[in-house]
């Protein structure tokens, strides 16, 4: 066998003593920390537990704490996030005031790609100045919120809200 230069030699130097170290750690040490491991785990826990219930104590709930966590899971009354219109719309659905004689018109959805803004209505997509599947209407204005609807029967304007 020919003689190793010295970067072999290193690497193989490195090589036994990850082996070595290895050796000691799967039949020296590891069985010695297991028989050590059970004892002293369960000071640790009554000490964790013990704190955990200190702390638990030290901070019980004042009832402005119990109001907010109430109010929190109630059920909303109005959607704080609406518009003034939007919500005037819905308002007006709820108590049936301001249902809709014709035929019903979804809003559903709004797209806007360069110039152009679609709007998604009963399912379909339309472009202001287009006439609704539904017989008489049209599409006047679309913005995110909400359209323009028009009869073209009767000429009344309606404004459709966005329902999400």
């Amino acid at each position: 066998m020919k003689n190793l230069n010295k970067r072999q030699i290193i690497i193989l130097a490195i090589t036994a003593i990850a082996v070595l170290y290895a050796g000691y750690e799967l039949l020296i040490a590891g069985p010695a920390a297991k028989k050590a491991g059970p004892a002293a785990a369960p000071v640790e826990e009554k000490a964790a537990l013990a704190a955990l219930t200190t702390d638990i104590m030290a901070n019980k709930a004042t009832a402005a704490d119990v109001y907010v966590a109430k109010r929190a899971e109630a059920e909303w009354s109005k959607n704080p996030f609406w518009d003034k219109a939007s919500y005037r719309a819905f308002a007006r659905k709820e108590e049936g005031k301001g249902a809709p004689e014709g035929p019903k018109i979804v809003y559903s959805g709004y797209v806007e790609s360069g110039n152009k803004k679609m709007a998604v209505i009963n399912g379909w997509e339309y472009e202001a100045g287009q006439a609704l599947d539904v017989e008489g209407y049209l599409l006047k204005r679309v913005t995110p919120s909400r359209v323009l609807i028009i009869n073209r029967t009767t000429g009344g304007e309606t404004y459709v809200p966005i329902q999400e």
